[in-house]
């Protein structure tokens, strides 16, 4: 088949092979997500092309060659969502057999269901979370956009993957739409981040001994992740522990509270600020740390791939009861849930994982197992290939 994948932004070659990127030209898990069901797409024979936009410093960046990426140029920049109009006027949908648009950065998808309309060329909508924005004036404008522009993108989609069940039933948006949900989740390199590898070289760069426990974060440093708790939650853990260690890698709008909040706290010594680190670097991180958390708050969050990262290096895992990350581990058979703001319970949480070796090898090597029998890109790419002939035999 001929498929072409839509989304906000795609990495470059320097975002594959680790390398820091300037600010402004956002590559996380959606990104990444797309570019490896694309690669998994190609290696099973299919034709597949990225329609996406261009970083600002794009001459200065070298471009994937695995398929065909067209980028465009962005027109306008409304919050942090970059509106690339000229999709409208170059995107042949005629020359695909499916065309699969990711969210939730508003603009592209919704532009290229839009160019779609006269062609009805078969469409597929990963809706990876719902669109929201914080302040009296982000919610304003989130709203008049879920009911206008975001409503017509839902209608035009003919399925609308979702990366787990209870996120679709919870989301306001895709709860009038459930009929159209297909439940498709993320996905890991399982060889990539593994249980074999060592940690040794971050404890040596922080500093920490091997008998040091270390608790690891890894995303960004904003609101819905929850960090603030976290914090907070760790200080009651060195309260009652000694010779522990917080590391936080990312960074975000949030860090100087953070580091704020670690100094009121009296606790600014045991925790380690990582900021950026590079993707050879990042398995490492997870091979050191004892304990893996992540402590979201909002529906911001409808899956936290990190988690997936921590059960692929066989580590002990502990999220929050959210819909969409519960669902990764829906029985608990690798991951402590824990009610979201709750800092006394994510606190005991983390002590009662770092004190139980038996509980967290467990945990660990169940994580594992779930990881290999389920969330391997192959085994997402090759669901999504089922979805793309369901939808083109339909139509």
């Amino acid at each position: 088949m001929n498929i072409c994948q839509v989304v906000p932004y795609f990495p470059y070659r320097e975002h594959i092979s680790g390398q820091h990127v300037e600010c402004g030209y956002h590559v996380g898990g959606v990104e990444r997500h797309v570019y490896h069901i694309s690669r998994e797409l190609s290696q099973r024979g299919h034709n597949v092309t990225i329609i996406t936009t261009k970083s600002p410093n794009h001459d200065k960046l070298s471009e994937i060659e695995d398929f065909n990426v067209q980028r465009v140029p962005i027109t306008l920049r409304i919050f942090n969502s970059h509106v690339p109009f000229r999709v409208v006027k170059y995107f042949d949908t005629c020359q695909y057999d499916i065309i699969h648009a990711h969210t939730p950065v508003p603009a592209i998808a919704d532009l290229a269901a839009l160019r779609n309309i006269a062609k009805k060329c078969p469409f597929v909508l990963t809706y990876h979370n719902d669109i929201t924005k914080g302040g009296i004036f982000g919610s304003i404008i989130s709203t008049i956009y879920n009911m206008t522009i975001g409503k017509f993108l839902l209608q035009h989609s003919d399925i609308i993957i979702s990366t787990t069940k209870t996120y679709a039933i919870n989301s306001k948006q895709l709860c009038k739409y459930l009929q159209k949900i297909k439940v498709i989740p993320n996905g890991v390199d399982d060889k990539v981040f593994n249980p074999k590898l060592d940690g040794s070289r971050v404890r040596e760069k922080y500093g920490l001994k091997e008998d040091c426990k270390i608790v690891l974060f890894v995303g960004r440093l904003d609101y819905y992740k929850g960090c603030e708790y976290l914090v907070e939650a760790f200080s009651i853990v060195v309260k009652r522990m000694k010779n522990v260690h917080l590391i936080l890698v990312g960074s975000g709008p949030l860090e100087r509270r953070l580091r704020e909040i670690a100094n009121e706290l009296n606790i600014a010594d045991d925790i380690s600020f990582a900021g950026y680190v590079k993707d050879e670097d990042l398995p490492y991180y997870y091979a050191a740390c004892d304990v893996f958390v992540l402590p979201s708050i909002s529906l911001y969050e409808g899956f936290g791939i990190v988690q997936l990262e921590a059960m692929a290096c066989g580590k002990p895992v502990i999220t929050t009861t959210l819909p969409g990350v519960r669902e990764v581990d829906v029985e608990g058979v690798a991951t402590v849930h824990i009610p979201p703001k709750n800092k006394q319970k994510l606190a005991e949480a983390i002590i009662k994982i770092l004190k139980d070796d038996d509980l967290a090898t467990r945990l660990g090597k169940n994580g594992r197992e779930l990881i290999v029998k389920k969330y391997s890109w192959s085994k997402v790419a090759k669901a999504i290939e089922q979805v793309y002939l369901e939808v083109v035999r339909g139509c």
